[in-house]
């Protein structure tokens, strides 16, 4: 199963997507499904072309929200409730 997902920051989505493990004094985060790729700022044009030197380039300005597909193995509905539908995803899996 395929998510696009969608958070409010990038601490809720670490809060969801990983688990936090402790070994020795070094921390680091699990995953919580089989593949995670984690995207955080999407940018998108907003239609205002700026001039360049090297020529014009399109205005960008961040999406809202932060952003991460899921890969998972089964269906995983704690994770429907950060589903949103991407009709052209920028990153998606090989």
């Amino acid at each position: 199963m395929d998510y696009h997902l969608k958070f409010t920051s990038q601490a809720a989505a670490e809060t969801v997507l990983f688990t936090a493990e402790t070994a020795g004094e070094e921390t680091f985060l699990r995953p919580n499904y089989a593949a995670v790729d984690v995207i955080g700022a999407i940018y998108a044009p907003t239609g205002v072309m700026l001039k360049t030197p090297e020529g014009d380039v399109p205005e960008m300005k961040a999406v809202s929200g932060y952003h991460a597909n899921v890969r998972h193995t089964e269906a995983a509905p704690e994770l429907d409730a950060f589903a949103v539908e991407v009709n052209s995803p920028s990153r998606v899996w090989a």
